[in-house]
């Protein structure tokens, strides 16, 4: 049954202030709905609030249209659909509509799935949405990738996830905060490993080898973009 009340249907829906991280581009949604009468009934209204609205019939055909997305919309009546999305490597914000008296827990890492309960209005779409798409813009750019350190995930132009560790991500965010400049050895030391830390610099540089690695299979030319300069590190770009 469609979450909709039917008094939604047919009226105009007033735009929403768009919060993309792409300030002059409408913010990209994906309904990845299975069942066609909703997934009509979610597009509709969506498109008229002025967002760029792409449908896919269920989650499963959903990974191939990440590449792009900056959300994406599920139903959870068709199965844990969030629980499809996160395990099939989707970094974007999840906006999951279920059933009222659904006690399964959100799936994903530092709050990538919202839960929308049924019945409810297309207002509460709305909102939810705005909701997921700030949450979406805390990802960092770097370059031609986006980093969300919550989940210590890595995502390069084409969409595709490389997921790091606790320390590449951290030491990754440091140098993205220098905006370009030189990051002593000493201080990724100090703020990445605590000061005290009886650790050797060739453990900075093994982790920076590997970091090269993950960036350079999420963007063709991501192996340069840490530079060893001047007793420490710094991005090519930021």
């Amino acid at each position: 049954m469609a979450p909709l009340r039917r008094g939604d249907r047919g009226r105009k829906i007033p735009a929403m202030p768009n919060r993309n991280p792409r300030p002059q581009e409408p913010a990209r949604l994906l309904v990845a709905v299975g069942d066609e009468v909703l997934r009509r009934a979610l597009v509709e209204p969506l498109a008229q609030a002025g967002y760029i609205v792409e449908a896919v019939a269920g989650p499963q055909a959903a990974p191939a249209h990440f590449a792009g997305a900056d959300l994406v919309l599920v139903d959870r009546a068709e199965g844990a659909a969030d629980a499809v999305l996160t395990a099939a490597g989707c970094t974007l914000p999840i906006v999951a509509l279920t059933a009222a008296d659904d006690s399964r827990p959100p799936a994903g890492a530092g709050g990538q799935v919202s839960l929308l309960r049924k019945p409810l209005r297309i207002e509460a779409v709305l909102a939810g949405v705005q909701a997921g798409l700030a949450a979406g813009a805390g990802a960092l750019a770097i370059g031609p990738c986006r980093l969300f350190a919550s989940s210590r995930m890595l995502v390069g132009a084409a969409g595709e996830p490389v997921r790091l560790t606790d320390k590449e991500t951290q030491i990754l965010a440091r140098l993205a905060a220098a905006i370009g400049r030189v990051v002593p050895r000493e201080i990724l030391l100090a703020e990445v490993w605590g000061y005290g830390a009886a650790v050797a610099t060739h453990t900075i540089e093994t982790h920076v080898y590997r970091l090269r690695r993950k960036l350079a299979k999420a963007t063709a030319d991501g192996a340069g973009l840490i530079l060893a300069e001047g007793g420490g590190y710094r991005l090519a770009i930021g």
